[in-house]
């Protein structure tokens, strides 16, 4: 956040980058209402902020954020030149065929989330740097036994052996294939210090688990882009029949691939630009799409990989 933030000043940007429900410093709603409470959280925000128009960037299940705030805010982005960011974004498993084995975690040790990612953070993470590199000696399964049995006796919530008496030497294999915890605990909050009760819902809500999830608006990710380029050309018809001279640009829609993204695969990545690309929407949004040479789920936004330094002149540009 702290590179994100002196990057955005550069280009005379403010970045504001909310917290999600019982994450971070914002308290926790119903798992059923996370979205809801979204859509009527952001526009309290900003005029908290006393911002009235902003470009989107998000990142893996923020999609799903992204697609409501289109759909029920479209007024907060730029009125001339709109323009909204997908970095990694997630699709579900039924599309991509990833992250199988996490899609078979047990909801009882879903519910336990925080308290495995404490056990990752304090324990597993530790022992490697966190890059592709862990993940390639976590699926090595390089991490040896000894270290693993180690754990047993760390401090962390004793119910989790309960539900999962193998935990300390599965949890490595099981995760094997998007240290989904791991980029989500470690590389957005400091969960020493601050909530990351939240967590559990947003597996729920990610994985499509339990009888509470919602995606808001929509199903799926499909239904929620054509619904956003429906929308979008009932907003540039009406436009196009009032008397007001000024011609707005069309929505830009930019998305970034990871080069090599364990969490939703190369099919997921196509079948998210095929999303986009099967509709004729070259009249009212200007999509593009690249992969970001050596860049993973988790590392597409670090600032080596220049993506937030293309972004935020992008964006600046918009707003001069």
């Amino acid at each position: 956040m702290g590179s994100w933030d002196g990057l955005a000043k550069k280009h005379q940007l403010r970045c504001v980058v909310p917290d999600k429900f019982a994450l971070g410093g914002t308290g926790a709603v119903p798992l059923e209402s996370r979205i809801e409470a979204w859509l009527d959280m952001v526009p309290a925000l900003l005029a908290h902020l006393h911002v009235k128009h902003v470009s989107i960037i998000t990142h893996s299940n923020g999609a799903i954020y992204t697609l409501n705030t289109l759909l029920k805010l479209r007024h907060i982005l730029h009125p001339i030149r709109p323009f909204v960011a997908f970095l990694a974004p997630w699709v579900h498993t039924s599309h991509s065929g990833s992250l199988t084995a996490l899609s078979l975690v047990p909801e009882g040790l879903l519910n336990k989330w925080p308290s495995i990612a404490k056990f990752m953070n304090t324990q597993v993470a530790p022992m490697f740097t966190f890059s592709g590199q862990m993940v390639n000696c976590i699926t090595n399964s390089s991490l040896p036994d000894a270290q693993l049995e180690s754990t047993a006796e760390q401090d962390y919530d004793p119910e989790l052996k309960t539900i999962f008496p193998d935990l300390e030497r599965l949890i490595p294999k099981l995760f094997m294939e998007g240290v989904f915890l791991l980029g989500f605990a470690r590389s957005t909050i400091n969960s020493y210090l601050e909530n990351m009760s939240g967590g559990a819902d947003e597996a729920f809500i990610t994985l499509k688990r339990g009888d509470k999830w919602t995606w808001g608006l929509f199903e799926d990710t499909d239904e929620a882009i054509s619904k956003v380029v429906s929308q979008e050309r009932s907003l540039v018809s009406a436009r196009n029949s009032s008397s007001n001279n000024s011609r707005p640009e069309r929505l830009r829609i930019a998305v970034f691939f990871a080069e090599s993204d364990i969490m939703i695969g190369k099919k997921g990545q196509e079948w998210f630009d095929q999303c986009w690309q099967s509709q004729d929407i070259a009249d009212v949004v200007a999509y593009t799409s690249e992969t970001v040479p050596k860049s993973s789920h988790e590392t597409i936004g670090a600032p080596e990989k220049g993506i937030f330094a293309r972004l935020f002149e992008e964006i600046s540009l918009s707003f001069r």
